[in-house]
């Protein structure tokens, strides 16, 4: 009995000294190179935390990931006392979609203002505290004013959002900022907007017009990447200098479009299956295009230079296959029109660049038929492509007498009554006369007459 009783409790002390372990099991403790995560909880402890913990690579040889918990796992998102930035750690806020974020006491850079985590230091606009209660906003107009930049990834994939107000001072967009804002149909660019990073607006479907200030000078790759609702783009103020790759791919609502004078590069597939653009007006000189910047834009039948010739011209600029024998036209590769013959586009050139297009009245340029255009007709291209009314020019209408004074319509007006009754004087008189010399002549007639016998 008493061996029982020793027993028995050797298997409760047992059972006692294993709880704790049993209770850090449960807690799902894991802890990385500046982050700890329990239950949930991700807590960033130092500056690039929080990169290391998204970054979770797989192992190549092992096929085991890094980490056992990935940004899926997170809820509660913990900024600690020691961070100071998240700059280029955090690629796409949104896709981490904590239901809560706070700050720890003792940090001195971030802050929680009016629902959004701000780097007051930097002025970094990172995202929403709550970015499942955020993202099913349709409208967001409280983005603090002190906002200076948009994070990358700020407000990445707010599916439901159809308007956005940007501060006035923001001077930044970060990379994928506002990708996959498929509802996003209102949104002004702040004047003080200076760069658009990489993928900023791809998937942003329901924008129909973009207009970009004069303090614009760099747009990274792919900003407006798959916007496949913008009609209307106007860059022609902005100091852009190239128009990088996919940019505007996939752009197919995208008919005409001005480039500013300060471009000097076209990088391939910058404007990529943009299947409705047919007229692109260059305002620059020295441009290089590079190899498919116009890849399966079939459509493209007119490219107007207000300036000189190019510097450059790739030689396969529509992704094309081939050329016809004669070199007037390429064989398409576009998905819906592939192997068709495509005519080259007519290049036009101004009256004041004719003796550098054509110095001997040619009708080619490399290849490309070329053609003087009118002021008129640029005139109408230049209205489409900033999606203004054409104006009407008229014709000149003929010059108009200066009225006469009172006292002369008067004079003259009695002139012409004088002149008037006097004429009539003179053919009454003139009538008379003629009446007169016809009764004489009757009259003689009839003297002259031999009487009957």
């Amino acid at each position: 009995m008493k061996q029982l009783q020793k027993t028995l409790f050797v298997l409760l002390l047992l059972l006692i000294l294993s709880v704790p372990t049993f209770a850090l099991a449960e807690s799902d403790y894991e802890a990385g190179d500046g982050w700890i995560f329990q239950d949930g909880t991700l807590t960033v402890t130092e500056n690039r935390g929080l990169k290391d913990y998204i970054s979770n690579n797989k192992n190549a040889e092992t096929g085991k990931w890094k980490y056992q918990h990935s940004i899926l796992d997170v809820d509660y998102l913990v900024i600690g006392k020691n961070v100071t930035d998240l700059t280029n750690e955090i690629y796409e806020w949104g896709q981490i979609t904590p239901a809560k974020t706070t700050i720890e006491s003792g940090n001195s850079s971030f802050i929680i203002l009016d629902g959004w985590v701000v780097n007051t230091n930097t002025k970094t606009l990172y995202g929403a505290a709550d970015v499942v209660s955020m993202q099913s906003r349709s409208q967001i107009d409280d983005i603090p004013n002190q906002v200076e930049h948009i994070g990358n990834g700020a407000l990445f994939n707010y599916r439901e959002t159809t308007s956005i107000t940007i501060p006035p001072n923001v001077t930044s967009i970060g990379n994928q900022s506002f990708m996959w804002c498929q509802k996003l149909s209102s949104f002004e660019f702040p004047a003080k907007l200076q760069t658009v990073g990489f993928q900023a607006f791809d998937g942003c479907d329901q924008l129909d017009r973009l207009s970009l200030g004069d303090n614009v000078s760099y747009i990274d790759l792919g900003a407006f990447s798959t916007c496949t609702g913008i009609e209307t783009v106007d860059i022609r103020n902005t100091k852009l200098t190239a128009i990088r790759s996919d940019m505007f791919g996939a752009c197919y609502k995208l008919q005409t479009m001005e480039l500013p004078e300060s471009i000097f590069k076209i990088e391939e597939l910058a404007f990529r299956i943009c299947y409705a653009l047919h007229s692109l007006i260059i305002n620059s000189s020295d441009l290089m295009i590079k190899e498919k910047a116009f890849s399966s834009c079939d459509k493209l039948n007119r490219i107007v230079f207000t300036k000189g010739t190019p510097k450059s011209f790739g030689d396969t600029l529509f992704g094309e296959k081939g050329r016809t024998p004669d070199g007037k036209s390429y064989i398409s590769d576009s998905s819906d029109r592939r192997g068709e013959a495509i005519p080259y586009p007519t290049l036009y050139y101004t009256a004041a660049y004719a003796n550098e297009w054509a110095p001997n009245g040619e009708t080619e340029w490399n290849g490309y038929p070329i053609q003087q255009i009118s002021q008129e007709e640029l005139d109408a291209i230049l209205a489409e492509a900033r999606g203004e009314e054409p104006q009407v020019v008229s014709a000149t209408p003929p010059p108009t007498a200066a009225p006469l004074p009172t006292s002369t319509l008067q004079a003259d007006t009695a002139q012409v009554t004088n002149k008037t009754n006097d004429a009539w004087m003179i053919a009454v008189i003139a009538f008379a006369v003629m009446v007169s010399a016809g009764v004489v002549v009757v009259t003689i007639q009839l003297k002259k007459k031999p009487t009957k016998r």
